[in-house]
């Protein structure tokens, strides 16, 4: 089979090896499709080194078909199944695990950071992650990738108390934000505002269901607080970059969520008057991948045709050309990029 292996630091190589053997317990699923996102593009050039154990394959939003297992499936799994992979296993045992959040686990191991992820041909799932492959049926291999990426917005947006807003606004409509348009559409909320400078990308996001998509300058601020009823009760920042909020932080309703949802750059710092979270009641929360349930959450909306995302899948290339697939997420032009191992 082939895999794209990452020896070190922008050393990626396409080879040649067995397919894996599987142990009591272990799961193999055929890759139909791996999704690439900016963590991926991280470690490739090395400036994400937490936690990554190289060589690595990887890829963490990847869907597949079960093709073998040595022992039972998991229930609810059978063999042709069109499934996603759901990408951490915690350690059920550190204090994050104890205080139940098993998603920022401190001993954590994870597809394409320690284990071998989605750009290969197949995937070798190991016992003790057998309840991470969730069945998908219905859509297209690179809707079921997209499933992690969605929890990951569907983490961030509990976290943040979305559903019950009146009003949100999401700063930048990379994939990320056009996902958190959608599912806060799909949660209920009555107006959801975006901004970003791009604006060849804000006709996808009315059509994602924004009711008011604007380019960020002097006058936006007013704008958004024009657009809501004393504020907006919830900020996403899906952009990794904290002078973004600055400008709305004037325009926050009594008792909002800041969510700092992006990745940022080592040493970021978040600047927020303190008595400004004082006296208005502000909360401040971060959200770092997702839930198995979040997983499961989405993967039920995206079958039952209630969260439609056909539409964020960019460019789909052949395993032979990683390269070019990393080099098109560095650019920001596309949608969400990534690999079809069989092409």
């Amino acid at each position: 089979m082939k895999q794209a292996v990452l020896l070190q630091p922008n050393d990626l190589r396409v080879v040649e090896r067995d397919v894996p053997a599987l142990a009591e317990g272990e799961v193999l699923v055929k890759v139909t499709a791996a999704l690439l996102c900016g963590t991926d593009l991280r470690i490739y050039t090395g400036r994400k080194t937490k936690n990554v154990t190289l060589p690595s394959v990887l890829g963490h939003e990847t869907a597949g078909v079960v093709v073998d297992a040595n022992g039972p499936l998991p229930d609810g799994v059978a063999l042709g199944n069109q499934v996603c992979i759901y990408p951490l296993v915690p350690c059920g045992e550190c204090v994050a695990c104890r205080k139940g959040h098993p998603n920022i686990c401190r001993n954590r191991v994870a597809f394409g950071y320690q284990l071998d992820g989605g750009l290969s041909q197949y995937v070798r799932v190991p016992a003790n992650a057998r309840q991470n492959i969730v069945p998908l049926p219905g859509v297209s291999a690179a809707e079921a990738a997209l499933v992690e990426p969605l929890a990951c917005a569907l983490n961030g947006q509990n976290l943040a108390k979305v559903k019950g807003a009146d009003a949100i606004l999401v700063v930048g409509c990379g994939p990320l934000g056009l996902m958190h348009i959608r599912l806060a559409k799909a949660q209920g909320v009555p107006t959801v505002i975006a901004v970003d400078p791009n604006e060849a990308r804000h006709e996808i996001a009315r059509a994602s269901g924004a009711d008011l998509v604007l380019v960020p300058g002097d006058d936006t601020p007013a704008q958004v607080l024009a657009a809501t009823d004393g504020g907006v009760d919830v900020v996403i920042l899906a952009i990794g970059r904290v002078e973004a909020l600055t400008p709305y932080l004037g325009i926050l309703a009594p008792g909002a969520r800041i969510s700092a949802f992006a990745g940022f750059n080592s040493g970021d710092v978040l600047s927020i008057v303190a008595n400004d979270i004082h006296y208005n009641e502000y909360e401040v929360v971060g959200a770092s991948s997702c839930r198995l349930e979040n997983f499961h959450a989405v993967a039920d909306l995206v079958t039952a045709g209630k969260l439609h995302v056909a539409d964020l899948v960019g460019t789909q290339l052949p395993l032979d050309r990683v390269h070019d697939a990393l080099d098109l997420v560095a650019s920001g032009k596309d949608l969400r990029v990534g690999v079809d191992p069989w092409l």
